[in-house]
């Protein structure tokens, strides 16, 4: 009887070996630490805990105490995939369910030829702002033009216009298009040659912002400003000038505010390309 007894020990603390290394392979998955060279936000701890036989449905390990709710979309990362050098974004997923050990949610987008499995990293799906015909501008700018949300003499503010696209652009600014879908835009005609243009643009972040970047390409020199503080000057066309400019968003309620100057003679065309990346913290 005794015999018995010990055998039913050993098995029962075999059992619980094996169990705490399959939670172990759960949770950890594929690596802990993000890859050198891609920005993602560090304070994630987020991963893929099962993935349904049809790769359309994932259980994930965050909660309701994440910040986590219904409808948050999500980025789905390999962190380290053979033959390459950075993490390879695998796909979209949006929260269907919020658990109070675990979530789930629903595959809304795959980017990549790879497949999404176990032990994938889950991060907040970014923010991205671009230049489109949403953006108001002017000619003749008021007081508070950089900071008021709501802009007193709205009258002299109105829609950018679009220009068509040229054929003879570069091949980053056919890749931030391509990456971000940006749009040139300008006021009050893409016939204008020379003067002052004031563009804006209020935007909302539902949390806090861990990484964000600015890439700004105008044919003119250009002066940018969120939330009325100055970020810096974009004036080498036809090169992006790229701007880190987490430091100047906040949760909530945010405005863009650029001011573009053409100088007679000018050759670059009157154009501005401009989008903003933000990458977030869960609440």
């Amino acid at each position: 009887m005794e015999g018995n007894g010990k055998m039913e020990r050993d098995m029962k603390s075999a059992l619980i070996c094996v169990l705490y290394i399959l939670l172990s392979v759960l949770y950890l998955g594929c690596g802990r630490g993000a890859t050198p060279g891609l920005e993602l936000p560090t304070a994630s701890k987020g991963y893929v805990l099962y993935v349904s036989a049809r790769k359309t449905e994932v259980m994930i390990d965050f909660t309701k105490s994440d910040g986590l709710s219904r409808g948050t979309k999500l980025d789905v990362f390999r962190m380290e995939a053979p033959g390459m050098k950075e993490p390879v974004k695998i796909g979209e997923i949006t929260v269907e369910k919020v658990g109070r050990k675990m979530s789930e949610a629903k595959v809304t987008a795959i980017t990549s030829s790879l497949r999404m499995e176990q032990g994938d990293r889950v991060f907040p799906h970014p923010y991205i702002i671009i230049s489109d015909d949403s953006w108001i501008a002017s000619i003749k700018p008021v007081d508070g033009w950089r900071s008021d949300f709501s802009l007193s003499g709205g009258r002299e503010w109105a829609s950018c216009e679009i220009p068509s696209q040229r054929r003879n652009t570069t091949p980053e600014l056919r890749q931030l298009v391509a990456d971000t879908d940006v749009k040139p835009i300008w006021y009050p005609s893409v016939t204008s040659h020379h003067g002052d243009v004031f563009f804006r643009k209020t935007f909302h972040i539902d949390a806090k912002p861990a990484t964000a970047e600015m890439y700004v390409l105008c044919g003119g020199r250009t002066n940018i400003y969120i939330n009325d503080r100055w970020v810096g000057e974009a004036k080498e066309w036809p090169d992006i000038d790229t701007f880190r400019v987490r430091a100047f968003l906040k949760r909530g309620k945010n405005l863009i505010a650029v001011h573009s100057i053409r100088e007679p003679r000018i050759q670059a065309p009157p154009v501005l390309f401009l989008a903003l990346t933000i990458k977030t913290e869960f609440q």
